[in-house]
């Protein structure tokens, strides 16, 4: 899946204009020792600036991550802090048991690293930069509150195959790019295994679905099944409530998500 020759001058122009418009100092990323991350930091640095990007590297346990994620950063003279959350995490397991199962408790560990991200933000007048690219936005393959909030998606409109593409431009180290694309929200946890299809695969069929295509010519023009391009169409309306503002009930002449219309950056 190609890429604009200039996506990267776009990104980084984006990334500067959100951060000025904001009237921020830098961004704040978290750092998993994966592509979408990595490829996040390396653009942010680009256009900004290494003194004025800083990873937090959170983990729940000792991984490869941690490894992976510091010595990108430090190639590319970006600073890096770390905090381990197992004890966050077993604090809210002592008060409830709503965390008992493992995708909540994934979902516990997403949004613990998303509060840690804002409270940095905050008290380095910082934006916290997204790191999902448009195939996990489009399934609904992240943690509403958690991943999945952000200031901004310099990646949101880049397809997981064409975020490889980015990341080769960009010198991404081969050890990340060569890496099995995991969020880490369990030991042995696989995107692909989770969403029960491969990258490749999957943005086939997001971009035949969003060229408009019936799902009999997506599947003639790729191979792909009939059953399987249903079953992604079908993620894609599931989880709609993750990609709109939440539903206001209207009362009054204009409505904030539906007819208030305002964009960022047009004060």
């Amino acid at each position: 899946m190609k890429l604009l020759p200039d996506t990267s001058r776009i990104i980084e122009k984006f990334i500067q204009t959100r951060v000025k418009e904001a009237g921020a100092e830098g961004v704040v990323l978290g750092l998993s020792g994966g592509i979408d991350s990595a490829t996040t930091m390396a653009l942010a640095a680009s256009s900004l600036g290494s003194d004025n990007v800083l990873g937090l590297i959170m983990p729940f346990h000792d991984s490869e991550s941690i490894t992976l994620a510091s010595n990108h950063a430090q190639s590319l003279d970006v600073k890096t802090k770390k905090y381990n959350i197992s004890s966050i995490i077993n604090s809210f397991k002592e008060v409830t048991e709503s965390y008992s199962s493992k995708a909540s408790e994934g979902n516990l560990h997403s949004r613990v690293r998303m509060s840690l991200l804002y409270g940095e933000a905050f008290s380095s007048n910082s934006l916290v930069i997204g790191t999902s690219n448009k195939s996990e936005l489009l399934v609904g393959y992240y943690t509403k509150w958690g991943d999945g909030a952000s200031d901004f998606l310099p990646m949101g409109d880049i397809y997981k195959s064409q975020v490889y593409t980015l990341a080769e431009s960009l010198e991404v180290p081969k050890e990340i790019l060569n890496r099995v694309p995991t969020a880490e929200l369990w030991e042995g946890q696989s995107d692909e295994e989770e969403l029960g299809i491969d990258y490749l695969t999957l943005d086939k069929i997001l971009l035949g679905l969003e060229c408009q295509l019936s799902f009999d010519k997506l599947s003639s023009n790729t191979g792909i099944t009939v059953e399987s391009i249903t079953r992604i169409d079908n993620l894609i309306k599931f989880t709609i409530h993750k990609r709109v503002f939440p539903p206001v009930c209207k009362i009054g002449r204009r409505t904030v998500g539906l007819d208030w219309r305002e964009t960022i950056g047009s004060k």
